[in-house]
């Protein structure tokens, strides 16, 4: 960080070293001219340093201090390689001799590092002008210049413990905080006595003025300030230093150094000024220029006689700041302490430059000029300018720029950048990478740095994934290259660029190669002269040809000359906007010499290049479906025209007949022309197209229906058939009709017979329950009263009686029972067969027990049907197998088996058996094939099984050889969810 300059002055000397400056030294003696001097050299900002013939610092000023960071009592008496190398200390001693023994006067300039007191390194240029008086070496004078622009980061430290002068701080009211023993004596005054009072108010009177001033100048500004004055109490000059802070002022006396060496400071002064690189000018009162070094003389290309006694204004124009303007006044008000600007300037020759100047007041004999430093910055402002269009670059491109450190932390990013991640640009700064880039991107990057240490490559390339603010996945292709600040560390800068759509087309562009790699159908490309450019494997296994065969040849190859004309004339028309695409069949000639039918269809790819893609596709196994279709539809045609007692037609989507015939249409007296080409609303009343659309219309969705209709006074049973084609679509509906009215009037009257058959067995039932109750109360009042009277054969007659009407009751209960297996019986529902058959071996449990039965049954599955008589059948079965078993005890078994879709249902007996010619009458109602006295019955069980099978669409049958068993079976319809895999159990 820049201060205002401060140096501990040698005494003035007495001898003046620019003579033609005459007008500015004329009228000032010794002490005025080093005081100018002194002022010169304050107003600048480059670093001067005296060193004595063995290269011990003799004097600084304040920059260098500041370029260094040491304290001016850590330089003065110093050698010179406190600050710089070794090497160089010795190669500039090597150039000073060189000089001197040629007797050459110009100024050595070298680029060198200097070290800080903290062991940083700053560049600088260095000017060196070897001191000589008649031929004896005296020193040298060196002007230092930081080769970079930043700010001067090294501020003025004071050593207060153990120092020589005296020091004392004051708080921002200007009292007293702290006051060490030679302050103490220069103000006679004890630290108790100064704490707390104000700095001025122990100060001789006629110098609080100048100190208040210097005191509140420095708080305002916060930059170093000084004041001088004689002290009589020490008998010597006094220099006061302030350093300003924001909560005081801190403060250094320095005593001054005898008179008798003020002839050779002045001396040091004159060449220092003459060194620096720096045009430096003093001005009059009037604004007229009365001193101007070599420096300023080379930058204004006008002579110094031209200058000497000339107006500011030129050399610095309208910019030039007179005494009667706001600028001056503030600076003589102490308002500012200095005046500072940039100009563009225009010397004789009307070349044009950029200059900065800054100049501060100076007292000339009764009057004010003015002392200025003004320094050629064109080239840093054409830099700048450069910079600056640089800047505007990377804040223009699109891709995201940016600066890591060494810690790989962001120093530096564009907008893009910042766009691209979605945080703030000042969010970023500071921000490891990895928050941003995650840590893939970071371990990939840090491979590639790698990487590029070891191969001396320049720059690394590679894609990644990083994750912005939004939480949405990017892929960018980042580059980047090593960067290496100017305090050594390396860290990276580079760029990011959004490929995630690039990425993605790559991506598409591959699974779209994929598939047309993978696809059966041939795909092609050939150009304008009709030449193969691309061709995919289908195509070339099509063709019989390799792929290398095919690339380049022309398409007469494996096509004929009519196809390639119409292949021409299908370009023409899509060139001429007439057409989007066409498809054509064609033969393809293969590589064999056979011909394939293929189907091909064409578009443009490219207009400027003209260039066609095709797909072809081997048509071999359609056109034989084709064929096969037709030959399908002309027997469909011959079936529909011949179909007997019934009628037979094909119809599309749209519900309009194509094809259509059969008897039927000559009974209600329909011509087949009448019918094809009609639709639905044409053929039908309105009723019963709602009745028969949605059947109808079904075949469309793969299903097949039936239904019953009456149309024109007759009874129709229809069947709808879905017909596929040939790439197993369906595209056509069958309607086949058939006149049942014959069998629905039989059907009818079946029914009345039946339902007059029911009646009449209730009737006859019940009419018959009344006398045989009668006969059954008074045979058991018989036996009741008169039993005992009864001899043996009165009471085996009343015996048979008894018997006679019980077996009357059971006949009748039977007879009804069979008469409403169909009209009293439940609603179809899923049945478990397992489940039915433990209910009826509960019931069966007595007679089971009584027979000592074993009964055996394998997993039985669910069935659709009326549970009810489902146990019936099962208990009638069952109690047969028990009744007719034999001498031995019962051995039973029931069984399952799935056919089709029906159960075949098995009660297997050991017993007496049946003739084979008598296994049909079995089922006959009230057949018997042994008398009720060898087994008692009413010869209805068997009968009842098979009204009840063929309720539920089955069958019955008996199965059986006398002497060994019989198998009686029946089947009985399956339902989708059965117990187990099989259904069972």
């Amino acid at each position: 960080m820049y201060f205002m300059p401060r140096i501990d002055y040698l005494a003035a000397m007495n001898t003046r070293t620019i003579a033609t400056n005459e007008v500015y030294w004329g009228d000032a003696d010794d002490e005025v001219a080093l005081e100018r001097y002194r002022t010169l050299v304050e107003t600048i900002d480059d670093g001067v340093c005296y060193l004595d013939p063995d290269g011990t610092v003799v004097a600084v000023n304040e920059a260098l201090i500041e370029m260094t960071g040491y304290h001016r009592d850590e330089l003065v008496g110093e050698h010179i390689s406190l600050v710089l190398a070794a090497a160089d200390v010795d190669r500039i001693e090597r150039e000073i001799l060189r000089r001197i023994e040629t007797r050459d006067d110009t100024i050595i300039s070298v680029e060198l590092p200097a070290h800080t007191v903290d062991g940083q390194v700053v560049p600088l240029e260095l000017r060196v002008n070897p001191v000589t008086d008649d031929g004896e070496f005296l020193g040298t004078i060196s002007v230092a210049r930081v080769r970079s622009e930043s700010t001067r980061e090294q501020r003025l430290r004071s050593h207060i413990d153990g120092t020589s002068n005296a020091f004392y701080a004051v708080d921002d009211d200007f009292r007293f905080t702290y006051v060490n023993d030679r302050a103490e004596e220069y103000f006679g005054r004890t630290t108790g006595e100064l704490l707390g009072e104000r700095v001025w108010d122990v100060c001789p009177a006629d110098e609080v003025d100048v100190i208040r001033d210097a005191f509140r100048t420095a708080m305002r500004s916060q930059e170093p300030t000084r004041y001088d004055r004689y002290d009589d109490v020490l008998d010597s000059q006094i220099e006061a230093h302030l350093s300003p802070s924001t909560t005081g002022v801190s403060v250094i006396l320095h005593e001054g150094i005898e008179s008798g060496v003020r002839k050779r400071e002045l001396e040091r002064f004159e060449r220092m000024v003459e060194t620096i690189d720096d045009g430096v000018y003093v001005t009059d009162h009037d604004g007229r220029f009365v001193f101007v070094n070599d420096a300023f003389v080379a930058l204004c290309k006008y002579s110094r006689e031209e200058l000497l006694g000339a107006h500011g204004s030129l050399f610095f124009g309208d910019r030039f700041v007179d005494t009667d303007e706001e600028e001056w006044r503030k600076l003589v008000d102490g308002e500012d302490d200095s005046v500072e600007f940039e100009t563009e300037v225009t010397g004789p020759s009307g070349e044009t430059r950029t200059v900065q100047n800054r100049f501060v007041t100076l007292e000339i004999g009764a009057e004010r000029g003015r002392v200025g430093v003004t320094r050629d910055v064109t080239e840093r402002k054409a830099y700048e300018r450069e910079l600056e269009r640089y800047e505007m670059v990377v804040e223009t491109v699109g891709d995201g720029v940016y600066l890591l450190d060494e810690n790989h932390e962001f120093t530096m990013v564009n907008s893009a950048f910042a766009s691209m991640t979605g945080y703030d640009r000042d969010d970023l700064i500071g921000l490891h990478a990895e928050s941003i880039f995650g840590v893939k991107y970071v371990e990939t990057a840090n491979a590639k740095q790698a990487e590029m240490e070891d191969t001396g490559a320049s720059i690394t390339v590679f894609e990644e994934e990083i994750y912005p603010a939004t939480g949405e996945t990017v892929i960018v292709e980042s580059r980047f290259t090593l960067f290496e600040f100017a305090d050594g560390e390396q860290g990276r800068i580079g760029t990011v660029r959004d490929v995630t759509d690039r990425v993605e087309y790559e991506r598409e562009l591959e699974q779209y190669e994929t598939i047309v790699e993978t696809v059966d159908d041939g795909i092609y490309v050939v150009d304008e002269e009709g030449r193969f450019t691309m061709v995919n494997d289908a195509y070339a296994e099509l063709t019989g040809y390799s792929r290398a065969e095919l690339l380049g040849s022309h398409v007469s190859l494996v096509a004929d000359d009519e196809t390639i004309e119409r292949a021409r004339e299908v370009e023409m028309e899509m060139a001429a906007g007439t057409a989007e695409g066409l498809m054509l069949e064609a033969s393809l000639q293969t590589a064999d010499g056979e011909s394939v039918p293929a189907e091909a269809t064409f578009s443009m790819l490219s207009d400027h290049l003209h260039e066609r893609v095709g797909v072809v596709r081997d048509i071999t196994d359609r056109k034989a479906r084709e064929r096969a279709l037709e030959e399908s539809e002309r027997r469909y045609r011959i079936l529909a025209e011949n179909f007997p007692n019934g009628a037979v037609g094909l119809y599309d989507e749209n519900l309009t007949y194509t094809v259509a015939g059969g008897e039927l249409l000559e009974k209600f007296g329909i011509s087949t022309d009448d019918v094809v080409g009609a639709n639905r609303q044409e053929r039908y009343p309105a009723d019963l197209l709602e009745e028969v659309e949605p059947d109808i219309r079904g075949v469309f969705d793969g299903e097949s229906n039936s239904f019953e209709t009456k149309y024109r006074g007759r009874y129709l049973l229809a069947h709808t058939l879905p017909v596929r084609n040939a790439d197993d679509e369906v595209d056509v509906g069958m309607l086949v009709i058939q006149d049942i009215s014959e069998r629905e009037e039989y059907r009818q009257k079946l029914e009345a017979s039946n339902e007059r058959l029911e009646q009449f067995a209730y009737v006859a039932s019940h009419d018959l329950q009344e006398p045989l109750r009668m006969v059954t109360s008074y045979l058991q009042l018989l036996e009741t009263r008169y039993g005992d009277s009864l001899d043996e054969d009165g009471e085996e007659f009343l015996a048979y009686a008894v018997d006679g009407a019980e077996r009357m009751h059971e006949m009748i209960e039977g007879l009804l029972e069979y008469s409403r297996v169909e009209t009293r019986g439940d609603p179809f529902e899923p049945v478990d067969l397992h489940d039915a058959l433990e209910s009826v071996l509960a019931d069966l449990q007595i007679q089971i027990d009584e027979h000592d039965a074993e009964i055996t049954t394998e997993d039985l599955p669910r069935i659709e049907g009326d549970a009810s008589q489902v146990r019936q059948v099962f208990q009638n079965l069952l109690s047969n197998a028990i009744t007719y078993s034999g001498d031995d005890p019962p051995v039973i078994d029931v069984a399952a088996e799935r056919e089709g879709e029906m159960w075949k249902i098995s009660v297997r007996d050991e017993g007496i058996g049946i003739d084979l010619d008598q296994t049909d009458r079995i089922f006959e109602i009230f057949r018997r094939l042994h008398s009720y006295e060898e087994y008692p019955g009413t010869g209805i069980g068997l009968a009842l099984c098979k009204r009840i099978v063929d309720r539920h669409g089955g069958e019955i049958w008996v199965n059986s050889e006398p002497g060994v068993g019989t198998v009686v079976s029946c089947t009985l319809p399956a339902v989708e969810t059965r117990r187990g895999d099989q259904g069972g159990r």
